[in-house]
């Protein structure tokens, strides 16, 4: 018989699945403040920063919302209900990379390929716009801004394909992906070969859509996102 090994849960985690309790149960109703930091680490028993990094995690799900200077209060769970599950996955589960790379390819592939179908005069000058901005920023050794526009690139894409459903998951997958290599990603844009080669990748992209060529959108994306994954690999060991 084949077991897995059983990952031992943290704090915080049941401190999330405490809080979505209580508001399955109806404690807890949107609009609703919660008791503020200390409280819960005394109620809970637990410290403050578990309370932060679980409070962290219900704001990444879209379960509550964070509004300086007055607290923290449970959103309305009608609000992108299809996402949630995803974005608490994510949050909660922390995903491996591995799996992060292989939902990414999945996504950003029929991106690609939806928007070569789809994408009006004005949207793929939108994606044109981003790719500008970021050979600009790059030709300059402006990693920070040349992810800035990278991300915007791949936003406009998702944008052109005309689906909100495809548009949020991607833009939760993307939030995630970035949280985890953000760091890691801004080295691709230094040094004399990598500038050149993802520019060169993100042209290629540009035009497949630009002709509304789909298998090409799809191809070029693919290989993309399967070199900035070798090299990212790279630099995180």
């Amino acid at each position: 018989m084949d077991f897995k090994p059983v990952r031992p849960k943290r704090l915080y985690q049941d401190i999330v699945e405490q809080i979505r309790g209580l508001m399955a149960g109806g404690a807890l109703k949107p609009g609703d403040r919660l008791l503020p930091e200390r409280d819960l680490a005394e109620r809970l028993r637990v410290s403050r920063v578990s309370v932060r990094e679980a409070i962290r995690a219900l704001e990444m799900m879209g379960v509550v919302e964070i509004r300086p200077g007055e607290g923290t209060f449970v959103r309305d769970r009608n609000a992108d209900d299809v996402i949630r599950p995803l974005a608490m996955f994510l949050a909660v589960d922390r995903t491996s990379l591995l799996e992060m790379f292989e939902v990414r390819r999945v996504f950003e592939t029929a991106n690609a390929r939806l928007a070569a179908e789809r994408a009006t005069d004005d949207e793929v000058g939108e994606i044109l716009g981003a790719l500008e901005n970021m050979t600009e920023k790059l030709n300059v050794q402006d990693s920070e801004k040349g992810e800035e526009y990278d991300i915007a690139f791949h936003g406009a894409i998702a944008d052109a394909t005309h689906n909100t459903l495809m548009l949020k998951l991607f833009r939760t997958v993307q939030e995630e992906f970035g949280r985890a290599v953000s760091a890691a990603r801004r080295q691709l844009y230094l040094g004399e070969d990598n500038p050149g080669k993802i520019l060169d990748q993100h042209r290629r992209i540009y035009r497949a859509i630009k002709a509304h060529d789909p298998a090409k959108a799809a191809d070029s994306m693919l290989a993309h996102l399967t070199y900035a994954e070798r090299e990212l690999r790279k630099r995180l060991g």
